[in-house]
């Protein structure tokens, strides 16, 4: 029996949360943003109340994905700067903006590049 299925509901969940907040020094609200719910919600799924549904869980593996592949190369202030810094592999853009606005692909192929030293 793997580690996840003798969890009790929505705690991989709340893990997840629980280490982009940590990890990323993002607020619940900014992360709410990025995953198209309610600050409510977050806590909810910090706290292991409830799981995301649908898009919002597609969307928060992603940030969970981009901001753990973050954490291998920087400290948690220096991922926090990455998110909100203009990006030159961007085109100039703030990769948070970006995810506010759905588009994740570009910004986990920038991260790709990044953490294989490809720049």
């Amino acid at each position: 029996m793997s580690a996840i299925a003798r969890e009790t509901p929505g705690s991989s969940y709340q893990h997840l949360v629980n280490e982009i907040r940590r990890v990323s020094r993002m607020s619940a609200a900014e992360l709410a943003d990025l995953t198209g719910v309610r600050e409510r919600q977050v806590h909810n799924w910090a706290a292991g109340v409830s799981r995301p549904q649908d898009d919002s869980r597609d969307r928060l593996v992603d940030v969970h994905y981009i901001v753990k592949t973050l954490s291998e190369i920087y400290v948690p202030e220096g991922v926090e700067i990455w998110l909100h810094g203009r990006n030159r592999g961007l085109g100039g853009r703030r990769p948070i903006e970006l995810l506010l606005h759905g588009d994740f692909e570009p910004v986990v192929r920038e991260v790709e590049s990044l953490n294989s030293g490809a720049m």
